[in-house]
């Protein structure tokens, strides 16, 4: 191939790899293949298919196996980023649908383009793009095929909580002469659809345009059913759309790329030895145990409360802006009434006021501090600020990234592990780049234990 390369964008994704290249701000190819597992052989492939040379400026993002390559590498956020500050002159963006084969993000931008928020739901695979393949192959279609039915066929109600009980659905569907092949593609295609609406109302995204990207963005019946289920929001999908995270790390490659080593040279050699695990009583000397900054209330002091209500616990702490130091808190159950569980810890703020102020009525001490800001997290977040009167809701996965940043800012791991469920977070500079929670199991979490100690081994909490 003699055409002139500029720039190469390289996308490690979960299930495929995407090279784009660029002259200047154009885009002149793209193309998308899946790896299997094997990213050293797909992606050397793709190379030498067509005839990438050596020394192109380059830049990878995506996954985790994006380090393996020894070119510059960025996060998707900025490489995202870039590719749409393409369209910002020609419409202003006011959110993203990335549609991917192992999980669905929706985008919040921000008025100078940035990505201002990330909502997600679980892992689950029911509702991705490689749940929808998976499919096709059961029903022996290609892509090209799904694309191609008819569209006014029957959609059909399946059960897309859990991708074992919707491919039951599917398979039953067919067998029991239900519903037809074509039908299925369009069943599949309008959960999907509805999943993104989903993310989009978590976003408070009701209007205005947002960009689709994402290899399942190529789906006509999935942009249809997004328009005929989310009328008010304006739909874009440009040619770059399928491979927009390499397109936005080709252009940023045209000035700050580096070179693009020989093949043979292209992938870091892993020296990394695994170790078998350490012992439980071994492991303990490893683990660095930060004491919580605490302060004394002061008469006359300024305060914030943050207030995280959870899924069996509800819990506030009362900081000192300045000092940063927690003044009080308070771990109470939420007993699933999360109004109450507030009002119980308010309660013993309150009481706690009228310990520190002894000589104070109830309303004396209550008036000797000021509360200037109260913010909410947790999975009642949006109720609590609605009986707050608060804006400040913020999720867990940002109000994690926050706390772990004001005691160490090198961290790039949380593990937080909850009443109804457990998380893995991953930090790049302080900004949560991803993450993983069980929604759907409650195995390993922290009711799951409670129970199994109450209901299996009579052991009781001492409340």
């Amino acid at each position: 191939m003699n055409t002139l390369y500029n720039g190469l964008g390289i996308d490690i994704g979960s299930s495929s790899i995407k090279l784009t290249c660029c002259s200047k701000s154009k885009l002149l190819w793209s193309v998308s293949r899946p790896h299997n597992g094997d990213v050293p052989t797909t992606l050397v492939e793709l190379l030498n298919e067509y005839k990438v040379p050596e020394k192109i400026p380059a830049i990878v993002t995506g996954g985790e196996g994006r380090k393996r390559i020894k070119v510059k590498d960025v996060v998707l956020p900025l490489a995202i980023e870039r590719a749409i500050a393409q369209y910002a002159h020609k419409k202003e963006i006011h959110g993203l649908a990335s549609l991917g084969g192992e999980g669905f993000f929706v985008y919040r931008t921000g008025k100078d383009g940035t990505i201002a928020e990330t909502i997600t739901g679980d892992k689950c695979a029911s509702g991705t793009g490689e749940f929808f393949k998976q499919q096709l192959l059961r029903m022996n279609m290609t892509i090209e095929e799904a694309d191609s039915v008819d569209p006014e066929g029957e959609v059909h109600s399946l059960a897309s909580r859990c991708s074992v009980f919707m491919k039951s659905d599917c398979t039953h569907k067919l067998n029991k002469k239900e519903a037809t092949p074509s039908e299925i593609v369009l069943s599949l295609s309008y959960v999907m659809a509805q999943k993104v609406c989903e993310f989009l109302k978590k976003a408070k995204i009701a209007e205005g345009n947002v960009l689709l990207l994402g290899g399942v963005s190529k789906n006509p019946f999935v942009r249809q059913y997004l328009k005929k289920l989310a009328p008010a929001i304006s739909f874009l999908y440009v040619e770059e759309s399928p491979s927009l995270e390499a397109y936005g790390a080709a252009l940023l490659a045209l000035k700050e790329g580096s070179p693009l080593p020989a093949t043979e040279e292209l992938f870091a050699k892993n020296s990394v030895k695994k170790d078998p695990l350490t012992p439980l009583k071994e492991a303990k000397r490893f683990v660095r145990f930060i004491e919580g900054r605490r302060g004394e209330i002061k008469k006359g002091g300024e305060y914030i409360l943050g207030i995280d209500g959870g899924s069996t616990t509800t819990k506030i702490a009362l900081v000192d802006p300045e000092t940063k130091e927690i003044v009080f808190s308070h771990y109470g159950r939420t007993h699933g009434d999360p109004i109450q569980a507030l009002k119980t810890c308010l309660t013993k703020l309150k009481e706690h006021l009228l310990q520190s102020f002894p000589h104070s009525s109830e309303q004396e001490a209550v008036s000797n501090i000021r509360i200037t800001l109260a913010s909410t997290t947790g999975s009642s977040r949006e109720i609590l600020g609605v009986f707050m009167e608060t804006t400040g809701v913020y999720n867990e996965i940002l109000a994690h990234t926050v706390g772990v940043a004001s005691f160490d800012n090198k961290v790039d791991t949380i593990f937080e592990i909850g009443g109804q469920d457990a998380k893995y977070v991953y930090l790049n500079n302080g900004v949560p780049i991803d993450y993983a929670m069980n929604e759907a199991c409650s195995a390993g979490t922290g009711s799951f234990i409670e129970e199994s100690c109450s209901g299996d081994l009579h052991m009781h909490d001492v409340e």
